[in-house]
């Protein structure tokens, strides 16, 4: 019996450890992982200093100005979600351009916002430092149609 109470406490120790699964289809530590979980901290956990901890000193020194996720979602990336998917686009040629250092990814985010659907494209560079990947900058998709 004791046995059985050990090892069940082992058990959920072990899944307990599981279950943080990952947010983003990409795989775990790469630029394009990274990219997706800034964002994921910014609209769906709504945690600033998360999205800071995944940015270069410079950025998440400016998202620090906003004060808080909502506000740097709404003012510095001028999209606003209720509920949001975030996917790394795989639909291009260039899935990312990559170099030593940095890289270039593109997310398409696909959300609600007041009871309508938006569709969003967002290139979020990268750069590698000291091993970890960062984020630098994030543009807007210059062809975008959006107007708000």
């Amino acid at each position: 019996m004791v046995y059985v109470k050990y090892s069940l406490i082992v058990l959920l120790l072990i899944l307990s450890g599981c279950e943080r699964s990952t947010q983003v289809n990409a795989q775990l530590g790469s630029p394009e992982h990274v990219a997706g979980e800034f964002f994921h901290a910014i609209y769906n956990d709504k945690d600033l200093e998360k999205a800071q901890s995944m940015s270069t000193k410079e950025f998440a020194s400016l998202l620090g100005s906003y004060g808080t996720a909502r506000q740097a979602g709404r003012t510095l990336f001028n999209m606003n979600f209720d509920k949001v998917l975030i996917n790394v686009n795989r639909s291009g040629r260039n899935l990312r351009e990559q170099y030593h250092d940095s890289a270039n990814i593109q997310l398409i985010f696909d959300g609600e916002f007041d009871d309508r659907r938006i569709q969003e494209t967002r290139t979020v560079v990268l750069v590698r430092q000291r091993g970890n990947w960062l984020v630098s900058e994030v543009q807007a998709d210059k062809f975008s149609t959006s107007i708000r």
